[in-house]
């Protein structure tokens, strides 16, 4: 044995201990450290963070109150009611209020269908009170594919129009907004029609266009004369 081993022997022998144990220890002690034990709570602690916003977000959505009156234990079975379909509680109380407007007969398969394509009592009622009393389940059909809110037809009638049901789908299929309509309005063209609205979405007239348009010229640019513009610059 030569004097480097002697001298290794010896020094282990001297500390009764193997480096490699030492190494180990050290990594074992590094794990369990204060630093690791706070990551690893970190991460259950934005995974618990995320879960709860999810639940809150899909209370909003579909107006499920998790911190309702009602509680948590509600809050899971209504859930658990919107993704198998509407329950049958819920269906009864809907067909209740379809009875008092005007739409009896309506099977519990009708009342789904109807919900499906974004159609409910309360979207109904809303239209009714806004002077749209005729109102059958096919018109209601319409605006719901077409997107028109009771929100956007009160803000039409606001601004002075008298639409039907078909102008109000037409309007919102070509991507009419009652905020667009407002701008126009704001810019002097306060007699816009329904028809030149849709014009200028389907050609991509803006409210910039507009403003621009004006400033160019000293007088009051007619928007007939800007739809024109518009069309020979595409």
């Amino acid at each position: 044995m030569n004097k480097r081993t002697q001298h290794s022997n010896r020094d282990r022998g001297d500390s009764g201990h193997d480096p490699l144990d030492s190494y180990i220890e050290k990594m074992v002690d590094k794990s369990r450290s204060p630093s690791a034990e706070n990551n690893s709570s970190g991460q259950i602690g934005r995974i618990i963070i995320a879960v709860i916003i999810v639940f809150i977000g899909f209370s909003f959505f579909t107006n499920i109150g998790f911190f309702s009156s009602s509680g948590p234990a509600n809050f899971v079975e209504s859930v658990t009611n919107v993704a198998s379909g509407p329950s049958q509680d819920l269906l009864d109380r809907m067909n209740a209020r379809m009875i008092e407007m005007g739409y009896a007969d309506l099977t519990d398969d009708d009342l789904r269908s109807l919900r499906e394509e974004g159609v409910t009592a309360t979207y109904i009622s809303n239209i009714r009170s806004l002077g749209y009393t005729e109102l059958t389940l096919d018109d209601a059909r319409s605006l719901a594919r077409a997107d028109a809110s009771s929100t956007f037809i009160a803000m039409m009638i606001e601004l002075g129009y008298d639409l039907t049901v078909e102008e109000l789908v037409q309007l919102r299929d070509a991507g009419v907004t009652a905020f667009y309509t407002s701008n126009v309005h704001d810019l002097g063209y306060r007699d816009v029609t329904p028809e030149q609205l849709i014009r200028m979405q389907n050609i991509g007239v803006s409210t910039d266009l507009i403003e621009q348009l004006q400033a160019e010229q000293a007088e009051d640019v007619p928007l007939e004369d800007i739809i024109r513009y518009r069309i020979s610059n595409q």
